[in-house]
């Protein structure tokens, strides 16, 4: 049993000396839409040929898509 605790009283130690771990958003982009973003391409603008969207959201919930007509692309980059 004291070796068990031994185990577990190192193992512990180590992890406190590396640190914790850091969760940081994914570097680059998709086509001009950094990842973790949804991002939308006005009418008549193909994401493929044209690496600007014409809109970048970052937060959940509801968005202002007033005056958009006609055919977009939409992308959620992960």
């Amino acid at each position: 049993m004291r070796g068990v605790a031994a185990l577990a009283t190192a193992a512990t130690a180590v992890v406190a000396m590396c640190g914790a771990a850091q969760a940081r958003p994914a570097e680059g982009d998709w086509n001009g839409c950094p990842y973790g973003a949804v991002c939308i391409w006005g009418q008549d603008r193909n994401p493929y040929l044209d690496p600007h969207p014409t809109n970048v959201y970052w937060s959940y919930g509801a968005h202002n898509l007033s005056n958009q007509y006609g055919d977009h692309y939409v992308f959620n980059v992960i």
